[in-house]
């Protein structure tokens, strides 16, 4: 394992082995492709930590228990998953911990919660927000579950390769496409067809994470998860704003460029994890800080700094026309 892997690993590992030995909940975190990668690298760092980890859903027993709750992008205004899992557990849980996740807004919800709660953030505005928001709340930052995934091990895993292959080429060719058609092109655009895009006039190849989507048990979204990665792992060079796909390019070890998502999530999560990688990269970036992409126009100021001076030159050229006169 690399330097850069063991820093992005090294807190949550440290945390989740003083649950070695014990059992645990865990919530998982509904959504997409990337969310059940998410999903079975969390499911093998509790497995590597020897938690007793039972997956259970908003309806369970939560009396007395210790509850993880999935990491992801779900603790924002446009979604409502995860505030409800937090909700069905904070009045009984004896201990609540939220593994890594963006946090926008909710600000109700976070003044509700008490020293049970532990919320492990995945960039540093979520952590400020969280911390400012509620001080009593135990507020960590770490990296993505993601990066706990071993993605040499589990692409080469037999039993993945032979129940994942029938569905991932099942799947493909719904979606229109197949491995061999992207390994074929020079850049594979994986781009989001969903609220979360702020780049609509970017065509997409293949929303990967939306072909593979839907959370359910463990091992259907482990198959879900080697689909996802197999089918990135056949791209030459990769543009994305699926955070997921950008990850498994860092996985990989593969070219990616990424492109911010609608509310701000990418660039704060290359800024924290990925910028340490060499083969990504953020959409058009100006040295070492993140740069806003180019507009297609020039500000509103300079638009009227260059009406003004045109303006001017007019009216000079006017008056000298009349003196000549």
């Amino acid at each position: 394992m690399t330097d850069v892997m063991v820093s992005l690993r090294d807190d949550m590992e440290r945390f989740l082995a003083e649950f070695s030995g014990r059992k645990v909940l865990l919530i998982p975190n509904e959504g997409n492709g990337g969310d059940c990668l998410i999903l079975a690298s969390t499911i093998a760092a509790m497995s590597k930590a020897s938690i007793d980890v039972q997956v259970v859903d908003d309806g369970a027993d939560f009396k007395n228990q210790t509850v993880f709750l999935g990491g992801g992008g779900n603790l924002v205004g446009i979604y409502g998953g995860m505030r409800r899992s937090i909700k069905a557990c904070r009045d009984q849980a004896a201990r609540i911990v939220l593994l890594p996740h963006t946090v926008r807004a909710n600000e109700k919800l976070l003044k509700s919660l008490d020293g049970r709660t532990t919320i492990w953030c995945r960039d540093k505005r979520s952590f400020d927000h969280v911390s400012h928001t509620n001080p009593k709340i135990d507020c960590r930052l770490t990296h993505d579950m993601a990066f706990h995934c071993d993605v040499e091990d589990f692409l080469s895993d037999p039993e993945f390769n032979a129940l994942g292959s029938p569905l991932l080429d099942a799947s493909l060719r719904r979606a229109g496409v197949s491995l061999d058609q992207l390994s074929r092109l020079p850049l594979v655009r994986f781009m989001r067809t969903d609220k979360e895009s702020a780049a609509s006039r970017m065509d997409s190849d293949l929303d990967v994470s939306k072909v593979f989507t839907g959370v359910a048990d463990v091992e259907t979204s482990k198959l879900r998860a080697w689909c996802f990665l197999k089918t990135i792992s056949a791209a030459r060079q990769v543009t994305t704003d699926r955070l997921h796909v950008a990850i498994a390019c860092a996985l990989l070890r593969k070219e990616c460029e990424l492109v911010d998502n609608s509310y701000s999530k990418n660039r704060e999560i290359y800024a924290f994890s990925l910028e340490r990688f060499p083969s990504i990269s953020f959409w058009r970036t100006a040295g070492p800080k993140i740069a806003d992409r180019p507009s297609g126009k020039k500000p509103l100021l300079a638009r009227l700094d260059k009406y003004r001076r045109r303006l001017t030159r007019y009216c000079a050229l006017a008056d000298a026309q009349s003196a000549s006169a």
